[in-house]
């Protein structure tokens, strides 16, 4: 019998202010808003949005105003090579992103940078820095790379 797979994964992330939380991925993050919803009958004003889906890429991730989640989740975001991943960090020091940490190798085998959100949600954006290491559907375990040092830049 086969068994179904899941095809994407959309995280929900607690804000507290959507439309705050919309400009912020928009103008600072890079992200596309997609859409919008409000529920008219439970809030004082059905024109404020408090549901939303943000893209970028083939990424999507649903904000929702102090209703789904928590404050403070983690999220990781991949990109396809340390060169992307370095145009990222350019573009988020010049949007004034909340940059926790910059680019560095990792001894799990991935690049990777810390952003945080108005809400404290952060994400690890990285890139895979060595082909015996994949997230690949064809390999059952991600095989472990010998550890890089963590203060490693990824540059």
């Amino acid at each position: 019998m086969h068994k179904p797979e899941f095809s994407w994964i959309t995280p929900v992330l607690w804000v507290n202010d959507l439309v705050k939380s919309l400009a912020h991925y928009e103008e600072v993050l890079g992200f596309h808003v997609a859409w919008k919803w409000s529920e008219t009958e439970t809030f004082e004003d059905p024109d404020h949005p408090t549901f939303a889906c943000v893209s970028r890429g083939e990424c999507s991730l649903f904000l929702c105003e102090k209703g789904q989640g928590n404050p403070g989740s983690w999220i990781c975001l991949n990109v396809n090579s340390r060169e992307e991943l370095n145009q990222l960090f350019k573009e988020y020091t010049k949007s004034g992103a909340d940059i926790v940490e910059k680019p560095l190798d990792r001894s799990w085998g991935m690049c990777e940078m810390i952003v945080r959100d108005l809400d404290a949600n952060v994400f690890r954006m990285g890139c895979q820095t060595g082909s015996d290491y994949s997230f690949s559907n064809n390999s059952s375990r991600a095989r472990t790379r010998r550890a890089i040092g963590s203060s490693d830049s990824c540059s």
